[in-house]
């Protein structure tokens, strides 16, 4: 009985816990989201880095907007806020969406796998630069 009581006093403890932590780690209220994409505008403005903010927007469920560079009329490159991987995710990603995407010709890592290259054999229209840009936790895209 003693160890049976023990235990489910223990699961509530932590239950309990995990609630509250949870709650205070991601239970962004929407004035914290406003702050977070006040912020943001102010780097965007200062051409500043964005990707510590854009990882908080991502983490309480706003994706940010992407912000691009458009090259020419087929290329464009932008920076993620999430860690890309390494040169093996570099060729599935290429794979994958190359599969899947016509008009995809190469997605381009950089070195340190901290900016993306994205060409295509199509002139670039706003709905495939959304379509690309989704794929890397994005919702939509800004050109600066």
């Amino acid at each position: 009985m003693y160890y049976y009581c023990k235990t489910k006093l223990i699961c509530y403890v932590v239950t309990a816990s995990a609630v509250v932590f949870s709650t205070i780690a991601f239970g962004q209220t929407s004035s914290n989201v406003d702050s977070l994409y006040a912020v943001r505008s102010q780097l965007i403005s200062n051409k500043q880095s964005t990707s510590e903010v854009d990882m908080l927007l991502h983490q309480s469920g706003n994706n940010p907007t992407c912000i691009i560079q458009q090259l020419d009329n087929y290329t464009f490159t932008f920076l993620s806020y999430r860690p890309l991987g390494d040169a093996q995710r570099e060729e599935k990603v290429n794979l994958r969406l190359r599969a899947h995407y016509t008009y995809l010709n190469v997605i381009d890592f950089s070195d340190d796998f901290t900016s993306v290259r994205i060409n295509c054999n199509v002139q670039l229209t706003p709905a495939i630069i959304n379509e690309l840009v989704s794929h890397f936790g994005y919702n939509g895209y800004e050109i600066h």
